[in-house]
């Protein structure tokens, strides 16, 4: 339960899963894998198809790419887009510490989905807006 409580906070820090209902939130948190990788780990590299988001329970990477890096700890999350669109991922994300991640797959994503066409719609328009601009 303890458990359940502190990944519905880490989901609603990203853009997509804020301000949704409980039990579209509660169904999505059922189909978290439990991950870790150790320091030194590539967890995702830059322009390598994806298909998986992580949230990062404990434990520090960076996420590099040509232009910029950034420390990523407790509570961050990447992989995001991969999730909607099983695209490329945009970074590479290294371990710099043992990280504990949550993750959550295209396809678990998908089915949690289904009972909720509203937000399958809405989350389509934001897939459209970002592929047009290509802003992630």
């Amino acid at each position: 339960q303890i458990l359940m409580v502190m990944c519905s906070q880490l989901l609603k820090k990203v853009p997509m899963f804020q301000n949704r209902e409980e039990t579209f939130i509660n169904d999505v948190l059922l189909k978290l894998h439990y991950e870790v990788f150790q320091e030194g780990d590539v967890i995702v590299r830059q322009n390598v198809p994806g298909d998986r988001m992580f949230f990062i329970d404990h434990g520090e990477a960076l996420m590099e790419t040509e232009s910029y890096e950034r420390e990523l700890c407790d509570g961050d999350f990447f992989g995001e887009t991969c999730v909607l669109t099983k695209g490329k991922h945009l970074a590479t994300v290294k371990a710099l510490t043992d990280c504990q991640c949550f993750s959550l797959s295209w396809d678990d994503f998908q089915e949690a989905l289904q009972g909720f066409p509203d937000i399958k719609k809405d989350l389509e328009k934001i897939i459209l807006v970002s592929s047009d601009s290509e802003v992630v």
